[in-house]
């Protein structure tokens, strides 16, 4: 009986062993996405806005901090042209716009273990059962990362910011989601959940 049931366990550990590591570039097509508002906000106040042709990359260092790159300039004019949609109108900042938006992206890679099904019961095997000379294996196991992405897009109430300029947040859209290798991929994703931010936000227009 304590042979057959060690041959299960070792079928167990062959089958555990077939494990593949999760295919991260189909595991979501599209960012979660979730948004924000200050519901004291009237957004039909406001007609004018600014947007900076950079986005922030808040885990970046040095030069990597802010992207001017031809992705970065595809996130910015998606927020351009839901803007424009609904009514309002871009402006240079010496201008004076009502509203300012800034885009920022996060980019975290986890780490996963899987530990093999022997894993944490050593104690129930006498390793000597099979003779002093019988090679003892640890249990299989499967460490692995992936990446995920988050895109944050802040909107800013600066027609009221007054002589103390005390900017207030009043909308924000943030998408989270695996991000697989593909670079195009990934914006295009990016792209998908700022167009759905706004989607879910029908309240953001000008008139």
């Amino acid at each position: 009986m304590r042979k057959l049931t060690f041959l299960s366990l070792l079928f167990g550990l062959v089958f555990s062993s077939c494990r593949k590591t999760p295919n991260f570039d189909e595991l979501s097509s599209d960012f979660v996405v979730t948004t924000n508002r200050d519901k004291a906000a009237d957004f039909t106040e406001y007609k004018t806005y600014y947007i900076a042709d950079t986005v922030a990359n808040l885990g970046g260092t040095g030069d990597d901090s802010i992207l001017t790159d031809a992705n970065a300039q595809t996130l910015v004019q998606t927020v351009k042209d839901n803007m424009n949609a609904r009514g309002y109108t871009f402006v240079s900042k010496d201008q004076h716009p009502d509203l300012g938006l800034q885009i920022g992206i996060v980019k975290v890679t986890t780490t996963v273990y899987y530990p093999g099904w022997w894993d944490g019961y050593y104690g129930w095997y006498d390793p000597w059962y099979w003779g002093w000379y019988y090679p003892y294996y640890y249990p299989y196991s499967t460490v692995y990362s992936y990446n995920t992405g988050t895109v944050i897009l802040n909107m800013y109430d600066l027609k009221n910011a007054g002589t103390e300029h005390q900017i207030t947040g009043i909308w924000n859209n943030i998408d989270f989601g695996a991000i697989g290798s593909s670079l195009s991929t990934n914006v295009q994703r990016g792209v998908n959940a700022i167009n759905q931010g706004f989607a879910q936000s029908t309240y953001i227009k000008a008139n």
